[in-house]
């Protein structure tokens, strides 16, 4: 009867101890499964935000190439500019009959 109770007894112990590790283990998965929803919602954020940069990117950078395309251009055009002012300066000059020295 003593070992028919005591196997009542450890019978019971045993479910309660599954009990709580069952009950820890939902609580512990609970808990990772709301971490893992936030760190989602967070990497969305993100994603958006990365995505809004990129978007932006063309209106605020130039790429290096592009600029300096650009300012070749601009450097020609100066040259061209200063080539026509001195060709202008020279038939000024020999209308007006002076000799400039080149």
């Amino acid at each position: 009867m003593v070992e028919e109770a005591a196997k009542y007894i450890i019978a019971g112990v045993i479910s309660a101890a599954i009990g709580v590790i069952g009950y820890l283990l939902k609580d512990i998965r609970s808990t990772l499964k709301e971490r893992l929803d936030d760190h989602e919602d967070e990497i969305e954020d993100i994603k958006k935000d990365l995505s809004d940069f990129k978007a932006s990117l063309p209106q605020r950078y130039v790429l290096r190439d592009d600029f300096l395309r650009a300012i070749s251009n601009l450097d020609n055009k100066v040259d061209n500019i200063s080539t026509e002012i001195s060709e202008i300066n020279k038939n000024i000059s020999k209308m007006l009959g002076v000799n400039q020295i080149e």
